[in-house]
């Protein structure tokens, strides 16, 4: 029988449950950023505040188990009296927990903190009264009622509200466990609305008298204190698993404003394309055009040499426009796999491109990526294809795709005309080198490392490691070496 095994064990068993109490506040506190841009985090120590607190409470009651036959009834008196104390303490904490996790998207609520703070010393200067001129047993009781049916019910309850709330802003990350285990924690503190709200362990007031710890072993056949034991066991589970959002969060934020440098370098990279390539080649044509209106009153057949000519360049510049174009493209990538997005882009490559494109994979995906991951992987895949047909003038290129266990290794090897690594060191012209340096912050985003060979003549070899779990944060870096992706792909 449960009820046996828990009274025959009941001192390790509060010693367990007093443990789990601070393990949870301590999760919190470690992980908890009070400065996040995340509504809970700004309410969750309270959470903190019920693990201390009541961590305290099952203390003072593991004391009064072990010492009770020793101690005088004064002094037993002063113990339940702080037990009191700390465990509607603890209940408070919860309650406050729920008005602040509500009105972080209600705001019309606000009126709930007034009768929070009424109810709050209210609980306290009525049991302070009681126990200063009715200092009986029978008032600790009936104060515990109250703390349960005054703070825990309705705390437990508007906590599950707000928790559940929240999911939405969670949900932003596209993190599914982080989503499953909020909604867990929320059902999870639903339930204690019964088990540790209702429930009552002395029959003083209504429904305690209907509805208490030994009435429910009588009906259930299971102690309460179990299904106790069990919420907080899941809530501690739940708790630990959902502060990694801050960690997420911490990582979102520097990978959205290195997504945003990398943004400003692709405005600043085209608009200097735009400058020196195709607007000085619309001026070109201009004058190209100009020259033959005045060749046309004299020389009629180098004017259409002219025109002819003017006509070529202008449908170059439509090309290039087209290609500029295709680049701005936005490329949603948040319903398939890294794999899919790679043929998907690919294969559209291939339909624009006059050169050859070899797709090989290795290997089985080990482990989640989320959609930054995913469409910073791509776009610098992409913008290594892009750099092959444009500068490099490749006619064949091999892409390979190796899914390690700890790490994603993607190879780019083209025919071209390569180029000095040395011009990577010094601002190109028309911002020339831009895209690689697009390349390698990419890859710095996403906390991995590329290696690459080139040289005039020699075409232009890339290798790009990610880490499946962020580690650290690297760039690119040139291996002055032509033997050694040579060596690799054996």
């Amino acid at each position: 029988m449960i009820s046996d095994f828990y009274r025959d064990n009941r001192l390790i068993m509060l010693v367990i449950y007093s443990i789990m109490f601070f393990l949870m506040a301590f999760a919190i506190l470690l992980k908890c950023n009070r400065k996040s841009g995340l509504k809970m985090a700004r309410s969750l120590w309270l959470l903190a505040g019920y693990g201390i607190t009541h961590g305290l409470n099952e203390i003072v009651v593991i004391a009064v188990h072990v010492k009770e036959s020793q101690m005088s009834d004064s002094v037993l008196f002063a113990l339940h009296t702080l037990e009191l104390a700390l465990k509607a303490l603890s209940f408070i904490f919860i309650f406050w927990l729920g008005i602040y996790l509500v009105l972080g998207y209600y705001k019309k609520y606000d009126f709930l903190k007034i009768i929070g703070a009424a109810m709050s010393i209210g609980w306290f200067g009525l049991v302070v009264y009681a126990l200063m001129f009715h200092g009986e047993p029978l008032y600790l009781a009936l104060a515990d009622n109250l703390s349960r049916y005054m703070f825990a019910a309705p705390g437990f309850l508007l906590s599950g509200v707000g928790l559940w709330l929240h999911v939405r802003e969670v949900e932003a990350f596209r993190i599914p466990y982080l989503v499953r285990n909020l909604k867990a924690l929320a059902l999870t503190f639903f339930i204690a609305v019964f088990a540790v709200g209702l429930v009552a362990n002395e029959p003083v007031l209504w429904p305690a008298t209907v509805l208490n710890r030994h009435t429910f072993l009588e009906t259930v056949g299971i102690p309460v204190i179990f299904f106790r034991s069990l919420f907080l066991l899941f809530t501690t589970y739940f708790v630990i698993r959902i502060v990694d959002v801050f960690e997420v969060e911490r990582e979102f934020r520097l990978e959205e404003a290195l997504r945003r440098q990398v943004l400003s370098h692709e405005r600043e990279r085209i608009a200097r394309e735009l400058h020196d390539g195709i607007i000085q080649s619309i001026y070109g044509v201009g004058l190209k055009l100009e020259q033959a209106t005045i060749l046309a009153e004299k020389r009629l057949k180098e004017a259409r040499t002219q025109i002819n000519s003017a006509k070529d360049d202008l449908n170059s510049v439509i090309r290039d426009i087209r290609d500029y174009i295709e680049e701005l493209k936005p490329v949603d990538l948040s319903p398939v796999s890294l794999r899919e997005g790679i043929i998907h882009m690919v294969g559209e490559f291939r339909e624009r491109a006059i050169m050859q494109v070899e797709l090989v994979f290795e290997g089985q995906q080990g482990s989640e990526l989320n959609i930054i991951q995913i469409n910073n992987i791509i776009h610098a895949l992409q913008e290594l294809l892009t750099n092959a047909v444009k500068h490099s003038r490749a006619e064949n290129v091999v892409v390979n795709v190796k899914f390690n266990p700890e790490e994603i290794i993607i190879r780019v090897d083209d025919d071209g005309e390569g180029f000095d690594p040395d011009t990577l060191k010094a601002e190109a012209p028309g911002g020339e080198k831009q895209g690689l340096r697009n390349v390698f912050n990419r890859v710095s985003m996403l906390q991995g490392t590329v290696a690459f060979y080139t040289s005039p003549g020699r075409g232009a070899h890339f290798e790009i490691c990610l880490p499946y779990r962020k580690l650290g944060l690297s760039g690119g870096f040139f291996i002055n070496d032509p033997e050694y992706f040579k060596r690799q792909a054996n």
